[in-house]
């Protein structure tokens, strides 16, 4: 019997690479048994044997401070896990405080006992924005890294560490490449998006509903989208009902919420994550904001360079979203950005241009996000049976 691969994701965006992932080894290598943690992507792409990703999330400093017993109880399990298992490859993806603690477990684990399983992460710790001691670390505990954007592999390889550049799988996205634009000259709408953690809608909508209010003041006819997941769409819900706006603001909570929302949206207004690199792929004009716990935002303040947070700003190296943190995101900031983006003729020509560069950026040549992945996963699977 072919040995299992466990694979280990979180959050939703970690759960749609994942199964990215997944898709690709399963195509080149045939139908593979899958094991490990994930959530609903990763399932349809057949994970058997799995947690669910919930455990793994953790929304900043202090929640993970008091949450490191629990994980650290999660981490020794999984060891456990894969040692009975003994699969041919451990991947992780994201959750790179988590993952890298587990690899390193892991690894220490399969020493002792006298067997070895490549561990291979993918999605790079973001060291070019903050910390780059950082990446150390990532190579005493992993023995490859799958990297998404085409500048990272050069601060990975000099450790040693097999670094392969597989592309963004987002960017191969066909709802990219012929998008819906609504009419300038209708009524304005907006696209809102808060995040995709019910501590963060707890946050961040609050201000984003306060400044649509404010911008119902210049434009009378606005009305605004908020597509979300099922799973928390009940508090955004009731954090629209709650204002004198209600009536101007709708929420999708379907399959292809998201790009519903984009074709009809003038501009956006988005938490910070990888929601942003979506929104300027397809071409969105817009503003980006991010409000934290107070602990958690002094400590990122101390070790980022909020230059660049904003994803599609760090790859382009210029400003495709205004960033507004912490106290700079109050509800007369965000409505005075919006307006801006709201009033100006070339916002829409020239998030088109932003998007052209990031996909071509972002798909490095490539015919396929999965021909990427097998390329490189052949230096741990073998040739390609496919």
């Amino acid at each position: 019997m072919n040995a299992p691969i466990f694979i280990l994701a979180g959050e939703p965006s970690g759960d749609r690479l994942a199964a990215s992932l997944m898709k690709a080894v399963n195509g080149g290598w045939g139908p593979q048994e899958w094991i490990g943690v994930g959530g609903p992507a990763m399932r349809a792409e057949g994970l058997g044997d799995t947690t669910d990703m919930e455990a793994l999330t953790v929304f900043g400093f202090s929640a993970a401070l008091a949450a490191y017993p629990r994980l650290s109880r999660l981490a020794d399990r999984l060891v456990d896990n894969v040692i009975a298992a003994r699969p041919k490859a451990v991947i992780t993806v994201d959750v790179k405080g988590f993952s890298l603690r587990f690899a390193a477990r892991l690894k220490r684990r399969m020493k002792s006992a006298g067997w070895h399983a490549p561990v291979i992460h993918c999605v790079a710790p973001t060291v070019w924005a903050w910390g780059a001691w950082r990446r150390h670390r990532v190579a005493k505990s992993v023995d490859g890294l799958l990297c998404l954007f085409p500048f990272e592999p050069e601060w990975f390889e000099p450790l040693g560490v097999k670094t392969a550049f597989i592309g963004h799988p987002e960017a191969f996205n066909p709802a990219y490449d012929a998008p819906r634009r609504p009419d300038p000259a209708s009524a304005p709408r907006i696209v809102m998006l808060p995040g995709s953690r019910r501590s963060e809608i707890r946050h961040i909508l609050p201000p984003m509903l306060a400044g649509f209010e404010m911008l119902r003041d210049i434009f009378p006819e606005i009305t605004a989208t908020i597509p979300t997941l099922p799973r928390i769409a009940d508090s955004i819900e009731a954090s629209c009902a709650a204002t004198a706006s209600a009536e101007a603001i709708s929420i999708d909570q379907d399959e292809g919420a998201l790009f519903r929302a984009l074709g009809s949206g003038h501009a956006v207004l988005a938490a910070s994550g990888t929601v942003t690199l979506q929104t300027a792929l397809y071409g969105a004009p817009g503003v980006a904001c991010y409000i934290a716990p107070a602990l958690s935002a002094a400590i990122g303040r101390r070790l980022v360079s909020m230059d660049r947070v904003i994803l599609p700003n760090a790859l382009l190296g210029r400003e495709v979203y205004p960033f507004l943190f912490q106290e700079r995101a109050s509800a007369p900031a965000l409505a005075g950005a919006m307006r801006q983006v709201l009033s100006e003729a070339e916002a829409g020509r020239r998030a088109a241009n932003d998007a052209e560069d990031l996909r071509k950026m972002l798909r490095g040549g490539a015919g396929s996000f999965e021909a990427g992945v097998v390329e490189a996963m052949a230096d741990w699977l073998g040739p390609p049976s496919r």
